[in-house]
C-alpha cells in the first residue's frame, strides 16, 4: 500500500509544480495606441508688396489729357475739344496764357454744342517743381478759394461756384504737377463732376 501512496504523492507534486509554473508565469500586457504627436505648420514668409512708384509725365497734347472713356462721355454730352494744343485754334483760343500755360503747362478748350463760342470746361496741367511750388500755391491762396486735401493728402483749391455762373473751380497740386479744372456752370452737381475730371486727368499723367 505504501508504494501505491508514494507515487500518489510525487504525482500530486508534479501536477501541484505545474499549477505553480502556470500561474507564476506573466502575462503579455495588452498594446496601448498612443497618438502621433501633432505638429504646428511651419509659418510661411510673405514678402510686403512693393510701393508702386507712379511718374508724372507731362501730357504733350489736348487729345492725350482725357481717357478714352472721359473722351467718349463728352462726345455723348455734345462737349468736344476746340482749344488747346493738338487743336486747329491751338493755344490761341484765348487773348492771353492761362496761369497754367504761363507755368509751362497746357490749358485745353472744351465747348458744349448746345452753348459754342465759350469754354464749358478749360483743363489743364502744368509741371511743378520745389522752386515753383510756393509761387504757385501762394496765387492760388491769394484768390480766396477755399482750401482742402485729397485722400493722397495732395493740396486743392476750389470754389463751387453757382448755377447761374460763375462756375466751378477745382485745382489739385501735388509734388510735380498742377492739375486745375474749371466748368462754365457752377454747383454741387458741377463741382463734384470737375473733381472726378481731375481725377481722370491725374491718371493719365500719372503712370
Amino acid at each position: 500500500m505504501t508504494p501505491i501512496r508514494l507515487l500518489s504523492s510525487a504525482t500530486a507534486l508534479v501536477l501541484a509544480l505545474g499549477l505553480v509554473g502556470c500561474a507564476s508565469e506573466p502575462e503579455e500586457p495588452a498594446a496601448v495606441e498612443t497618438a502621433e504627436p501633432t505638429t504646428s505648420p511651419e509659418p510661411v514668409e510673405t514678402a510686403e508688396p512693393e510701393p508702386v512708384v507712379e511718374t508724372f509725365a507731362m501730357p504733350t497734347d489736348c487729345t492725350t489729357i482725357l481717357p478714352e472713356a472721359r473722351v467718349a462721355s463728352f462726345l455723348d454730352q455734345g462737349i468736344v475739344l476746340v482749344g488747346g494744343p493738338g487743336t486747329e485754334i491751338g493755344a490761341t483760343y484765348l487773348p492771353e496764357p492761362t496761369r497754367e500755360e504761363a507755368a509751362g503747362g497746357i490749358s485745353c478748350f472744351y465747348e458744349d454744342e448746345a452753348r459754342p463760342n465759350i469754354a464749358a470746361f478749360t483743363l489743364s496741367v502744368a509741371p511743378v517743381s520745389t522752386a515753383t511750388r510756393a509761387q504757385i500755391v501762394t496765387d492760388l491762396t491769394s484768390q480766396g478759394l477755399n482750401t482742402g486735401a485729397t485722400e493722397n493728402g495732395d493740396a486743392t483749391f476750389w470754389v463751387l461756384g453757382d448755377e447761374e455762373g460763375p462756375g466751378a473751380v477745382h485745382h489739385v497740386i501735388t509734388d510735380d504737377a498742377w492739375i486745375s479744372v474749371i466748368t462754365l456752370l457752377g454747383g454741387e452737381v458741377f463741382y463734384e463732376e470737375a473733381v472726378v475730371i481731375a481725377g481722370d486727368i491725374l491718371d493719365v499723367v500719372y503712370n
